[in-house]
């Protein structure tokens, strides 16, 4: 599938929002048997999200960034989420970039977020390094990964 992504903030308690969260329902819980009361946290209210539609305005992906509580230089990308089938089409590149973008017009240096270990190769095409060691998250195999703005 090839398609032009275009990738905009999505408030949380908007249409935009609620788009956001079914893309997770529908990856993380129904897809991968995250516990849905695992899906959402205090931070969706407060982090910078993102929506990924396809030309005819299909909504696609998504993700979410939000500073570090305890260090200001430091941002957490999280909860990308692609639809099937927009996988493997240039969805969660352009997702990424625009994350990345935020967090460098916000003056962010650093960029951690926790990866599913088979997703790591994409990650790393963003710059993005492991450290620590692997450990389950939802019964899902996760690395932590860092990468310098």
């Amino acid at each position: 599938m090839t398609a032009q992504w275009r990738v905009e903030p999505a408030e949380w308690g908007s249409p935009d929002g609620a788009e956001c969260l079914r893309i997770r329902m529908e990856v993380f819980v129904t897809e991968q048997g995250v516990p849905v009361e695992m899906e959402t946290d205090d931070i969706d209210p407060i982090a910078y999200h993102v929506l990924a539609r396809g030309a005819d305005g299909w909504a696609a992906g998504t993700g979410r960034l939000y500073p570090d509580a305890t260090d200001p230089a430091t941002a957490h990308i999280g909860r990308m989420a692609v639809r099937r089938r927009a996988r493997a089409s240039g969805c969660g590149a352009a997702i990424m970039q625009a994350l990345l973008m935020e967090a460098r017009r916000r003056g962010f240096r650093r960029v951690v977020l926790s990866a599913q270990t088979h997703a790591q190769g994409f990650y790393a095409r963003f710059g993005f390094k492991p450290f620590g060691e692997i450990y389950p998250d939802c019964n899902i195999p996760h690395i932590d990964m860092e990468a310098q703005l």
